[in-house]
């Protein structure tokens, strides 16, 4: 066995070493082989930056129709169901029973063929009608204004409008407002419609013909129901006055009836709020608290 110097190369290295060095040898290798591959993260982020497509892909629009379910979002569900996970998924989404099944109408009620791994809605509303002509409320199909570019439906004109007027109790009929739900757009107001409270054009006194106006005929004594009432007004006495604590009122220290009691002193000085209690002309006490004439000349107060 043939032995080499330390430091020396064998000759079948040598040998190999020239053939990898040799033009003839590069070019087959460049023809026929893999080359030698150096990464280059600038150059593969220009690639990138020059594909074809470099927008990210979006979800399909989905053409929604007045009436139809538009979700917002939607859960998954696991491997196991059972009757109970239409409950658990309500649950974990803060909506009751009722707004998941009405966001699943596939769906039995009883949750009997909810399906694994599939998607449910959790989050979303039934599209209504929207009033893309600016034409809005009961004379135009109940078209909403939520969702154009004028969001407050005047029940004046019916149409879709951004100022404070389009906007304010009373006219505002829906939209971006409390709305005729809370709010009187048509001027009747109370229990029997709804329980609509008074506001802006239309008062604010809901006397008890549920009818909303201002004035001592919808404010008065016994004439109002809901609202500004002056049986209801802050009684504004000085420093120092002596409220009753008991209902009495009048009499040696002279105490005044409050909202607690009855707003009236009568002519037994005891507080109350009846016709009797409050009418000067069945010894209503006016230093004690508020008294109305029956003549309808309004309400009198004086401070104790």
């Amino acid at each position: 066995m043939k032995s080499f110097p330390l430091g020396a190369a064998a000759p079948s290295a040598t040998l190999w070493l020239a053939i990898l060095s040799s033009p003839f040898f590069a070019r087959v290798s460049s023809a026929d082989q893999c080359q030698p591959y150096t990464w280059n993260s600038l150059a593969r982020l220009a690639a990138v930056d020059d594909a074809a497509d470099p927008v990210p892909t979006e979800g399909a629009s989905i053409d929604v129709q007045p009436g139809d379910i538009n979700c917002r979002y939607w859960a998954d569900t696991p491997e196991d169901v059972s009757y109970f996970t239409c409950t658990e998924l309500a649950t974990r989404y803060e909506i009751t029973n009722d707004q998941f099944f009405l966001l699943n109408p596939e769906l039995s009620k009883d949750c009997s063929d909810i399906k694994p791994q599939a998607e449910y809605c959790v989050d979303g509303f039934i599209e209504p009608v929207r009033a893309l002509e600016g034409l809005c409320g009961p004379k135009n199909n109940n078209a909403t204004c939520i969702g154009t570019d004028k969001q407050c439906c005047n029940s004046e004109t019916w149409t879709c409008g951004d100022t404070a007027e389009d906007c304010a109790p009373g006219t505002c009929y829906e939209g971006d407002c409390v709305g005729d739900t809370v709010y009187s757009t048509d001027g009747t107001c109370g229990p029997n419609h709804g329980r609509r409270v008074c506001a802006g054009r239309w008062g604010t006194c809901c006397n008890n013909d549920g009818r909303c106006g201002s004035g001592d005929d919808f404010c008065g004594l016994f004439n109002c129901q809901d609202g500004d009432c002056d049986i209801w007004k802050q009684d504004e006495q000085p420093a120092g006055t002596k409220w009753t604590k008991d209902g009495m009122c009048g009499g040696a220290e002279g105490q005044r009836c409050s909202a607690k009691w009855g707003r009236c002193c009568n002519v037994n000085s005891v507080c109350g709020e009846k016709p009797a209690d409050c009418y000067v002309e069945r010894g209503c006490q006016d230093q004690f608290g508020i008294c109305a004439s029956s003549s309808g000349s309004g309400v009198s107060t004086s401070a104790a």
